[in-house]
C-alpha cells in the first residue's frame, strides 16, 4: 500500500515536471523582432522567420556587387543565416540547366510554380523572369539562400523557402526597376 502511494506521488511529480517544462519551452521568448522592411524591400516578416534560427540580435546588411546588383545578407547573433541577391539585369538562363550543373548549390532542385523559370532545391531558390531595365529587355534574377539548411528535414524547408522567395519576386522585381 505504501509502495503504491509512493509510486503515484512519483509519477505525479514527474509529470508536473515535465508539463512545466513543455510550456516553459513554448513560452520562450524568440529574443528579435523580423522587421517589416529588410534591405530596402517591405517583406512579411511571419514568410521569412520560419527561415531564421532562435537568437537575440537580428541584422540586415544590404551590399552592392555590381552597377545594379544587389546582395542582401541576413544576421542572427552575427552569423549570415539568409542571402538574397537580385539581378535586374541578368543574362538569359535556363534555371534548372544552371541547377543541375551545380549540384553543390542545387540539391533535389524541383521547378517551382512560380515565376517564370523558378527552381527550389534544399535551401536554395533560382528564379528568371523577362524584365525591362532601364529600357533593355533583359531578365530578373532572385537568388536566395538558406545558409543553415537542416538536410535532415528538406520537405519542411523547402516549402518555407518556396512562399518567402514567391511573396519577394514581385516586391524585389518592382523595387529594382523591373517592368514586365
Amino acid at each position: 500500500m505504501e509502495f503504491e502511494k509512493i509510486r503515484r506521488t512519483t509519477a505525479g511529480a514527474l509529470l508536473s515536471a515535465v508539463l512545466v517544462a513543455s510550456l516553459s519551452a513554448c513560452g520562450g521568448s524568440e529574443g528579435y523582432t523580423v522587421p517589416e522592411e529588410i534591405c530596402g524591400r517591405k517583406i512579411e516578416p511571419g514568410l521569412l522567420r520560419p527561415l531564421l534560427p532562435e537568437g537575440e540580435k537580428f541584422e540586415a546588411e544590404t551590399r552592392s556587387i555590381g552597377d545594379d546588383t544587389m546582395r542582401c545578407l541576413l544576421f542572427v547573433d552575427g552569423r549570415r543565416e539568409v542571402t538574397i541577391r537580385e539581378y535586374p539585369d541578368g543574362g538569359e538562363l535556363d534555371a534548372m540547366k544552371f541547377a543541375a550543373e551545380n549540384p553543390g548549390r542545387f540539391a533535389n532542385p524541383k521547378k517551382a510554380s512560380f515565376g517564370a523559370d523558378t527552381v527550389v532545391s534544399d535551401g536554395m531558390v533560382l528564379s528568371v523572369n523577362p524584365c525591362t531595365y532601364q529600357e533593355r529587355r533583359g531578365h530578373y534574377i532572385l537568388d536566395v539562400s538558406v545558409e543553415r539548411f537542416d538536410v535532415s528535414e528538406p520537405d519542411g524547408w523547402r516549402a518555407e523557402l518556396e512562399r518567402f522567395a514567391e511573396a519577394y519576386l514581385p516586391v524585389g522585381m518592382e523595387e529594382t526597376g523591373c517592368e514586365e
